[in-house]
């Protein structure tokens, strides 16, 4: 991900900012969750021969999501 951190308008420093990072890298953390979790229930809903056309086993789903690719 790429964050864009821009100066105060004031001119004042940074300081304080430790919450806003905080608080920005959490949403961050939190949209890769969910696109994990997507990336996951997609996989999960394919049965064993659409996963087997892809190079999957069953057990093979949590890694694949987790990674984005099959082996």
């Amino acid at each position: 991900m790429t964050t864009l951190t821009l100066p105060l308008p004031s001119g004042r420093g940074t300081r304080g900012r430790g919450a806003l990072q905080f608080l920005n890298n959490l949403a961050d953390s939190f949209h890769e969750g969910l696109e994990l979790a997507r990336r996951y229930d997609i996989l999960a809903a394919k049965s064993d021969a659409q996963l087997a056309r892809l190079g999957l086993r069953r057990e093979d789903v949590p890694r694949a999501a987790l990674l984005g690719r099959s082996r």
